[in-house]
C-alpha cells in the first residue's frame, strides 16, 4: 500500500472538494437516504479471487490440521501427545481470526513464533520433568506439517485473492486523500464512502467516483451490498468516539473488518502499543530512534553482506569494467559527490552509464527534464550508452556501491543517495531522509523508482526513516528481487 502514500501526501482540500460531485437541485431526501446501487467498479470482478479473499482463511485452517492429523495417524506412538500439541499449535497460529490488515511478513513471523512455543514447551516438558524423549518426534512432525501448509496456503491466497474491498468513513478531504492513496494499488479497492461532516447543506452523490452515503446507519446495507471486507475510519469534527463504538456495533453481524486511519498513519505498527491512561485509551508511540542493538546490528549485516557480496560479483563487475571501457571512452567507474548520513558528503561509486562528458550535455537538456520534482530524469536520455542502458535496466551499475557499504558510508537498504544541489532544495520534511544513511535499494527502489512522483518518493523515504527494522530491510531486499526482474522504473 505503500506506493501510493506520497499521492496521499500531495492531495490539498481544494482537490477534494473538486473531486465530489453533488446531486441535482430538486431530490428529496426519502431518494438521498436510500443506499448507494452497487455499479460495477473499474475493477473486473473475478469469483474465484473473491472466493479466495472470503473464504481462504478458512480453508487454509481446514488443510493445516488436515495436514497436522494426517501425520498424527503416520505417527507409531504418542499420538496423544501429537494431538495435544497440534490443538496448541492450532489455537497460537489462528487466534486472531482473519485479520486483513496485519503485514504479510508479520503474519510469517507470527507462523513462526507458533511453531517455537508449543516445541519448546515439550522440550522443556522432557528436560525437567523426565518426560520420554520418544514424544518430541511425533508432536514436532504433526505441528511441522501443520504450520508449513499454512505457509503454502498462506502465500498462495496472498497471491490470488481479490483486493481488499474498502469503505471509506470521514469528510470529505479525508476520503478523496485515501482514494488518491490507494487508486494504483493491485491491493485495495475502494469501493463506497460514508460521509461525516458536520452541518451538511449539500449531500454529494459521490467523491472521486465512489457512491456516498450521509447516515453511519445505512453502514451495515453498504457493506453487504459491496461485500466490503474493511471498513476504514479517519477521524473527523463530525465524527466522535462515540459514533465509532456505534459503527462497531452496527458491523459487528457482517464479515467486514473496522479499522481507523488518521494522526498514526505515518506510524509503522511495529511503533505502537496501545495502553490506559485512567480508563483513557492511549495509544503509546515509541520515538523514531531505533535501539543502540538494532543499529549495531544492521551496521554489523550491512559489512559483512557487502564484503561477501563483492568476492562473490567480483568476476562480474571486472566483466562490467571492460564492457564500459569498450562502448565508449572514459572511466569504467563513475564516482560524485553525495549526502550521506546527517548531511556527510561521500563520494560514491557507481559503473558509468552515460558519456564522458554528461554533466555538461545535462545543462543542454535542462528544458527536457521528464520528473516533477527536484531531479532530473529522462526515459530517453541521450547521454546513456548502450552497455549503460543495459546496466540501468537490470540494475548492475549499483554494484559498486557495496565498496560505499564496506566503508560505513551506505547501507545496503535506505533512502536514494542524493546529491548536494537535490538536498539543498528539499524542505524541513524531506531532510529527515538524512537520520538514516543511504542505500543501494530501499522503499523508492521496490515502489517503482523513477515512475514515482517527487512526493511519492519523498513520502517513502521520510517514512523509512521513521520506521525502519531489521525485519523491514528484510523484506525490501526480497521485493528489491522482483523490482530488478521486474525493471519498472529503471531508466
Amino acid at each position: 500500500m505503500m506506493g501510493g502514500v506520497g499521492d496521499a501526501v500531495a492531495k490539498s482540500s481544494h482537490v477534494a472538494q473538486k473531486a465530489v460531485r453533488f446531486p441535482q437541485q430538486g431530490r428529496g431526501p426519502r431518494e438521498e437516504a436510500q443506499p448507494p446501487a452497487a455499479t460495477p467498479g473499474p475493477r473486473a470482478y473475478h469469483p474465484f479471487r473473491d472466493w479466495c479473499r472470503r473464504w481462504g482463511f478458512h480453508t487454509e485452517v481446514a488443510l493445516s490440521v488436515l495436514a497436522g492429523l494426517t501425520a498424527v495417524l503416520f505417527a507409531d506412538s504418542h499420538a496423544d501427545v501429537a494431538l495435544i500439541a497440534l490443538g496448541f499449535w492450532t489455537g497460537l497460529s489462528f487466534h486472531r481470526g482473519n485479520r486483513v490488515t496485519v503485514p504479510f511478513l508479520q503474519q510469517l513471523r507470527h507462523a513462526a513464533q507458533s511453531v517455537l512455543l508449543p516445541l519448546a514447551g515439550l522440550a522443556t516438558a522432557v528436560v525437567f520433568l523426565s518426560v520420554p524423549e520418544s514424544m518430541v518426534m511425533p508432536a514436532t512432525t504433526a505441528v511441522v506439517a501443520a504450520a508449513a501448509t499454512s505457509v503454502v496456503v498462506r502465500v498462495a491466497r496472498t497471491q490470488l485473492q481479490s483486493p481488499l474491498r474498502v469503505m471509506l468513513v470521514g469528510d470529505r478531504v479525508a476520503i478523496a486523500h485515501a482514494v488518491a492513496r490507494w487508486m494504483k494499488s493491485d491491493r485495495v479497492h475502494p469501493v463506497a464512502a460514508l460521509l461525516v461532516e458536520p452541518d451538511l447543506d449539500e449531500k454529494p452523490r459521490e467523491i472521486m467516483g465512489l457512491p456516498v452515503v450521509t447516515d453511519l446507519g445505512q453502514a451495515p446495507l453498504v457493506v453487504l451490498r459491496f461485500r466490503v471486507d474493511l471498513v476504514v475510519v479517519s477521524p473527523a469534527p463530525g465524527l466522535t468516539s462515540i459514533d465509532l463504538r456505534r459503527l462497531a456495533w452496527r458491523l459487528e453481524a457482517t464479515r467486514a473488518g473496522l479499522g481507523v486511519l488518521g494522526i498514526l498513519d505515518s506510524v509503522a505498527p511495529h511503533r505502537i502499543s496501545p495502553g490506559l491512561v485512567e480508563g483513557a485509551t492511549v495509544n503509546d508511540v515509541r520515538a523514531p530512534r531505533p535501539s543502540a542493538g538494532a543499529a549495531l546490528a544492521k551496521a554489523a549485516a550491512d559489512r559483512v553482506a557487502a564484503a561477501l557480496l563483492l568476492l562473490l560479483v567480483a568476476p562480474l563487475l571486472l566483466a562490467m569494467c571492460l564492457a564500459v571501457r569498450l562502448d565508449s571512452p572514459g572511466r569504467a567507474l563513475f564516482t560524485q559527490t553525495r549526502v550521506g548520513r546527517h548531511g556527510r558528503h561521500f563520494k560514491v561509486y557507481k559503473m558509468r552509464t552515460m558519456v564522458q562528458d554528461a554533466e555538461a550535455v545535462k545543462l543542454q537538456l535542462a528544458d527536457q527534464n521528464e520528473y516533477d520534482g527536484i531531479l532530473f530524469k529522462m526515459k530517453a536520455d541521450p547521454r546513456i550508452t548502450r552497455v549503460g542502458a543495459l546496466l540501468r535496466k537490470t540494475s548492475l551499475d549499483e554494484l559498486p556501491q557495496l565498496l560505499n557499504v564496506l566503508r560505513g558510508e551506505m547501507s545496503l537498504v535506505g533512502p536514494r543517495p542524493s546529491l548536494p544541489t537535490e538536498v539543498q532544495a528539499m524542505d524541513g520534511d524531506t531532510l529527515r531522509r538524512l537520520a538514516v544513511k543511504p542505500g543501494i535499494t530501499g522503499l523508492w527502489q521496490v515502489s517503482g523508482r523513477s515512475d514515482l512522483s517527487w512526493d511519492e518518493a519523498s513520502a517513502l523515504d521520510t517514512y523509512y526513516a521513521d520506521n525502519w527494522s531489521l525485519t523491514g530491510d528484510l523484506s525490501i531486499l526480497v521485493r528489491t528481487v522482483g523490482a530488478v526482474v521486474g525493471a519498472r522504473g529503471a531508466y
